[in-house]
């Protein structure tokens, strides 16, 4: 609960507070005023990137973005006929150098965040696993930023995947102890390529966020050998796997229902590739699209 309640604070607070600071801006240059600007969007466009918008809402930051547009436009009028450099006072380097080195670092760190977003060489492309809404990546990209499963050598490309309803949450309420609150909860899981089943788990119970059971970290799941790689979909609702070791899938194939089983804090489907001969993750792109945090797909 704590860390959801930080994430709505730094996802919405900050544009907010970033939107107020244009907002009220009154520098003696305009060389001065768009430096300011230059920061607090390189602030934006970093929050947008990494913030979880699942939780924090699809939309929210069309209107957030709205805002800071607003703020934008009402300071730039503001500024709009003040001169580039005043001959009195400091130079802008003196008195300007700390939002200089912090549009700097944000720049970095923006550049970084774009590193971790880029698509993988070698991408296994499959079917999208999920079926009949709305999807959106949580947890996905090649750093620990955007994915927390991006230092496992196995799951390093993974992604966990929720579901938003119309008005673009990923549950009713921040943290719900339902589990029919959240969207994704009994979405149906299929098959993401022809292949076999190598292994298949049921009976481990969904648990009431934010339990969790680090016994099981899986919970109940489904691995299928995809060709040249395996490829485990877990997390699955109890009673709802309907595969067994050896059945042979199309892509497409039913395997099961969304559940809350294993080490998850609430409902969401993982899924990872592994090359099987050296263990090591392998990226994986459905439709062409690589899952990075925030992308939506359609299933």
């Amino acid at each position: 609960m704590i860390f959801v309640v930080i994430l709505l604070l730094v996802c919405i607070g900050m544009p907010l507070l970033y939107a107020w600071r244009v907002w009220r801006l009154d520098e003696q240059t305009s060389a001065a005023w768009l430096l300011i600007v230059v920061e607090s969007a390189l602030v934006l466009a970093l929050v947008f990137l990494v913030g979880r918008w699942d939780i924090a809402g699809h939309y929210t930051r069309i209107l957030l973005l709205a805002v800071f547009a607003a703020a934008v436009l009402r300071s730039l009028v503001k500024h709009g006929g003040r001169p580039w450099r005043v001959d009195a006072g400091p130079s802008l380097l003196r008195s300007k150098w700390t939002t200089m080195l912090t549009i700097a670092l944000f720049s970095a760190g923006l550049a970084y965040v774009a590193s971790g977003m880029a698509p993988p060489a070698g991408a296994r492309t499959l079917a999208f696993p999920l079926r009949d809404g709305r999807f959106m990546v949580g947890q996905g990209g090649g750093i620990g930023l955007l994915n927390g499963h991006a230092g496992h050598r196995q799951q390093q490309f993974a992604a966990d995947l929720t579901a938003i309803g119309r008005a673009g949450f990923r549950a009713s309420g921040i943290l719900p102890g339902d589990l029919d609150r959240y969207v994704i909860y009994g979405a149906a899981v299929v098959s993401p390529c022809e292949g076999t089943v190598l292994s298949a788990r049921d009976g481990l119970p969904d648990l009431v966020p934010p339990q969790a059971d680090p016994d099981n970290p899986a919970g109940n799941h489904v691995v299928i050998e995809c060709g040249e790689v395996n490829v485990e979909l877990a997390h699955l609702r109890r009673g709802s796997v309907e595969v067994a070791p050896g059945n042979r899938l199309a892509a497409g194939d039913p395997v099961g229902l969304v559940g809350n089983s294993g080490n998850t804090t609430e409902p969401h489907l993982h899924i990872h590739a592994v090359d099987p001969e050296s263990g090591t993750g392998v990226p994986m792109s459905f439709g062409g699209a690589v899952p990075v945090r925030n992308r939506l797909y359609s299933g």
